[in-house]
């Protein structure tokens, strides 16, 4: 089941079975994807930073709890994504949050002029800090979320969790992805 090798002048033709193209073919694309993956899950977050501590989010803002809930909500993203562990002593860098706006506006109205959807906003400052060569990985950033609910599908507490869930998710992925 070989080719007939062409007929060549000076040289000669190795004969190639038809399915070992393909499979040389398959193996290459195995080894390019393996080598695309193996690039890693870190970003670009420096080989010496391997721990974060997460201090208790500050408030400037009148609702109450936000700050707990938006810290509690930020470790629990970090220990989801894995790639730093969250210490509380001889970590390698902190995060350090201001909630410093949280609004809730009418976002439309029904023909009536009766508001049918509303807009919850959050921002959030952070600071990310390499405390082993002790340089801001991120200075002082805002963070901005937001998102539009219906009160007559949602209410404002649950459409708050997850603004708040979301809003974990930037922070995170900023720190550990955007710089």
């Amino acid at each position: 089941m070989y080719l007939k090798p062409p007929e060549v002048k000076g040289g000669s033709v190795i004969p190639v079975h038809r399915n070992t193209r393909r499979i040389l073919l398959c193996l290459l694309a195995v080894i390019a994807a393996g080598m695309s993956c193996s690039y890693g899950f870190r970003g670009s977050l420096p080989e010496h930073i391997q721990s974060v501590k997460i201090l208790n989010f500050r408030s400037r803002v009148t609702q109450y709890g936000l700050e707990q809930d938006i810290t509690s909500r930020v470790v629990e993203m970090m220990v989801r994504d894995g790639r730093l562990a969250v210490a509380v002593e001889n970590q390698d860098s902190e995060i350090e949050g201001t909630v410093t706006q949280y609004n809730k506006t009418p976002y439309s109205y029904t023909s009536a002029e009766v508001v049918e959807e509303y807009k919850l906003e959050i921002r959030v400052e952070i600071s990310f800090t390499d405390l082993l060569q002790e340089r801001d990985i991120i200075g002082t950033e805002s963070v901005t979320t937001w998102l539009v609910y219906d009160p007559d599908t949602e209410s404002e507490i649950e459409a708050r969790d997850r603004l708040l869930e979301e809003s974990a998710e930037d922070i995170v992925r900023r720190c550990l992805s955007g710089w």
